[in-house]
């Protein structure tokens, strides 16, 4: 049996501050160690009146029903269940008691530059890699500079290759810790329009050409003039237009050299004539 329990004003004006809404839990393991700001779920069966969900404090207490405060920070999901029977075995009978963590708050990472969600990410388990939070976030934007990626941690600068790491090179695969930032610069970009399969913006390498850039939107439409491109080119301050025969570098390239294309060029196929 539950002995009564008396709640001062301030006591319950303290609870009610701690309680938050519920949402759905997170996917968070036994192991999982508890950190300041994470939102818990305490449930204790056949006893509803102490089910709680609460705030860890920045100290990483929290308060609860005929416990008051306790640590919750530090502690693994299991440990601070096995703390709560123990105290809760003092006023329940046989108490049952699960934790539940509802949203993680204290092991965030830092996605920067040339992802598709860049901005905060929580760590979910306690040893989740670069991949797979990478995977989790959504992946990296098809204008990263995936050779150039690199990790902050404490100071430290850290290289990694996301295009060897996507590869299977397990040594690009680190373990993440709370608070490291994960920076890709956003690659150089050359700029594709016209009469082309798929128009838009291409990452710029230093080995890029005219012929290379159109087979990777996918070449020209049935109505191009590839005869009769154009390529607008920033020259200083000025910009420079300059007429080029895609035709020709195709069909003869040993007469017609192809085009080395540089950042910022910008490419444009016109509509062929009728």
């Amino acid at each position: 049996m539950m002995r009564n329990f008396h709640w001062t004003s301030l006591g319950l004006l303290a609870l009610a501050l701690l309680i938050v809404p519920i949402g759905p839990a997170v996917a968070a393991d036994q192991s999982y160690i508890i950190g300041p700001e994470d939102v818990l779920e305490v449930q204790v069966w056949d006893n509803k009146d102490l089910n709680q969900t609460v705030f860890v404090r920045p100290d990483g207490k929290t308060s609860l029903p005929l416990i008051g405060e306790i640590q919750a920070g530090g502690r693994t999901v299991q440990q601070f269940q096995d703390e709560l029977v123990k105290h809760y075995s003092k006023t329940v009978k046989v108490p049952s008691v699960t934790v539940i963590v509802r949203e993680i708050k204290s092991r965030p990472v830092y996605f920067v530059g040339g992802f598709n969600k860049p901005g905060p990410f929580q760590l979910t388990r306690n040893d989740m890699t670069l991949l797979e939070a990478t995977a989790i976030n959504g992946g990296m934007a098809q204008t990263a500079d995936a050779e150039k990626g690199f990790l902050l941690r404490g100071g430290k600068k850290i290289p990694v290759d996301f295009q060897k790491l996507q590869k299977g090179d397990v040594s690009q695969n680190l373990k993440l810790e709370p608070f490291d930032s994960i920076v890709v610069p956003i690659a150089e970009l050359v700029y594709v329009q016209g009469e082309v399969r798929t128009p838009g913006a291409i990452k710029y390498t230093s080995d890029l050409t005219l012929s290379k850039a159109m087979a990777l939107v996918g070449g020209t439409t049935p109505m191009a003039a590839p005869g009769r491109v154009e390529l607008l080119r920033s020259e200083g301050e000025k910009k420079v237009r300059m007429k080029l025969d895609l035709d020709k570098i195709l069909r003869a390239p040993e007469d017609n050299p192809d085009v080395k294309l540089r950042p910022d060029d910008i490419v444009f196929v016109p509509q062929r004539l009728f």
